[in-house]
């Protein structure tokens, strides 16, 4: 949330959602009893919450190149807006909640917001997705406001192909980050990498093996289509099927069973230690049954 539609729209909507949403059979969404369910009758446990467009990165897949224009601060929703909305999605059976941008941790207010969160009864499970860079300044802060763990979004461990993504010189704080939230107890720590033809796709396994040095999870993330993205084609694109054929020449992979509707969809493990590599494929298999994405 936080997107398009204006605050006091966004407000609006939670305060009137009991009453105007229908069931199941009435439109995209609606409530099933006291819980959430879409247009085929599943229940929805999961919510994302944009805390803010702005990012610090400048990543090749994600931002257009030139100027950004962000969002301006008052269409942004307040602390206090972000808390109400989040209560009326818990008590209809919202139980995990996840916080997204832009880059959350550059909303200067994130620790108060997940303190608030936090306080919420029942209390959802908190988690945050994020470019790591400023992860070793608020990781301790952030485990004691109340969240859980963290996503950290790293596309190679090579200082240049990491530069070449993000547009920016930044690894290194990316790795204290990640030693910082290790710390904090955020756990799991789980990685998001995409992969670049000609540029990370040949990184899978250093990627792999570092997670797994370290006790990390991974999962990699088809490149996918979004409309600021720069020169995306599906057939350049580095699909599921390649990066498991790559980690298969090093690695033995075990399908991991009992997913459910979580967004790896196949997934597999080192023989040298315990964290998994995952594969979500939205782009090359776009019928898959992979909805919820606070995993």
């Amino acid at each position: 949330m936080g997107g398009n539609g204006s605050r006091a729209e966004a407000v609006a909507a939670a305060d009137g959602l009991l009453d105007d949403w229908g069931g199941p059979g009435g439109g995209a969404a609606g409530l099933g009893g006291d819980v959430l369910v879409d247009g085929f009758g599943r229940r929805q446990r999961d919510l994302r919450l944009s805390l803010t467009d702005r990012c610090s990165l400048r990543c090749s897949y994600c931002l257009p190149q030139g100027r950004v224009a962000w969002l301006v601060a008052d269409r942004l929703l307040r602390r206090e807006e972000l808390v109400r909305l989040t209560a009326v999605a818990v008590s209809l059976g919202i139980e995990r909640v996840r916080l997204t941008g832009g880059e959350p941790l550059a909303r200067p207010d994130v620790v108060e917001i997940v303190a608030a969160l936090a306080g919420l009864k029942p209390r959802p499970e908190l988690a945050l997705t994020t470019n790591g860079l400023a992860l070793e300044r608020l990781a301790g802060r952030l485990a004691a406001a109340g969240l859980g763990r963290v996503n950290v979004s790293l596309d190679s461990t090579d200082p240049e192909h990491y530069r070449a993504i993000t547009g920016r010189d930044r690894l290194d704080r990316v790795l204290a980050g990640l030693d910082a939230a290790l710390a904090a107890g955020l756990s799991p720590v789980k990685l998001n990498a995409v992969l670049l033809r000609g540029v990370n796709e040949a990184d899978a396994p250093e990627l792999l093996d570092f997670a797994v040095a370290r006790g990390l999870e991974l999962r990699f993330i088809e490149q996918m289509p979004f409309a600021a993205a720069r020169d995306w084609s599906r057939a350049t694109m580095v699909t599921a099927s390649d990066i498991l054929a790559r980690l298969g020449r090093d690695h033995r992979l075990t399908p991991l069973v009992g997913r459910g509707p979580a967004p790896a969809a196949r997934a597999g493990r080192s023989t040298a230690a315990r964290p998994w590599s995952g594969s979500s494929r939205p782009s090359a298999n776009p019928s898959a049954n992979a909805v919820n994405d606070c995993a």
